[in-house]
């Protein structure tokens, strides 16, 4: 694929239509019927950082295989081609304890798990709300002082300690309620855990 140059068409408030402009347009909608394959990408290494407001999206070698990344103004480097998946359980109504007590998710590929939050509507008082998640049947908190809580008056919470992080692909995510306020329970919970 031959590589393609676009010419900026700047349009604003009040503007005269020219020839040039359009013989621009036409040009650039003539390079995107080119393109009827996509956008190909050739491995290179990570470009320079872009200036303010901008990004510059490439491709480089992640494994014998050609990965999209994006560089961002302040010099991060981002992988396109994956994502970044979450987790989301839900418990609707005032919380009670149990085991299991949202539907089970299943890790579609071999995933890191990054960090945990926790958001509820009516906050738990009298007592911390503990969250604990498991893979396929144990708790991915062996250090139980870690497990996802949110505190008493409070309506969020996170968690970024982990002993167990990485998900393979078919691996079961269950949610447990572990403890409620013990004045008000708390209600209607959302816990997301973030991959990578």
């Amino acid at each position: 694929m031959a590589e393609v140059t676009y010419t900026t068409v700047t349009w604003t408030s009040g503007d005269t239509m020219t020839e040039a402009k359009l013989d621009n347009m036409v040009a650039n909608d003539r390079a995107v019927d080119a393109m009827a394959q996509g956008v190909e990408y050739v491995e290179r290494a990570a470009p320079s950082t872009p200036g303010a407001n901008k990004a510059h999206m490439y491709a480089k070698d992640k494994s014998g295989l050609p990965t999209i990344f994006v560089k961002n103004d302040a010099g991060t480097d981002y992988e396109l081609s994956e994502g970044q998946p979450s987790f989301v359980f839900t418990a609707i109504g005032v919380l009670t304890t149990g085991t299991s007590v949202a539907p089970t998710l299943i890790a579609h590929r071999a995933l890191t798990i990054v960090k945990a939050y926790a958001e509820v509507k009516t906050a738990p008082t009298g007592a911390v709300l503990i969250l604990d998640l498991n893979k396929n049947g144990s708790t991915i908190w062996a250090t139980q002082g870690n497990r996802v809580q949110i505190a008493a008056g409070a309506t969020s919470g996170t968690e970024t300690s982990f002993d167990t992080t990485t998900l393979a692909e078919g691996d079961l995510l269950t949610l447990d309620i572990d403890q409620i306020g013990s004045t008000v329970s708390g209600a209607d919970l959302t816990i997301m855990l973030r991959c990578k």
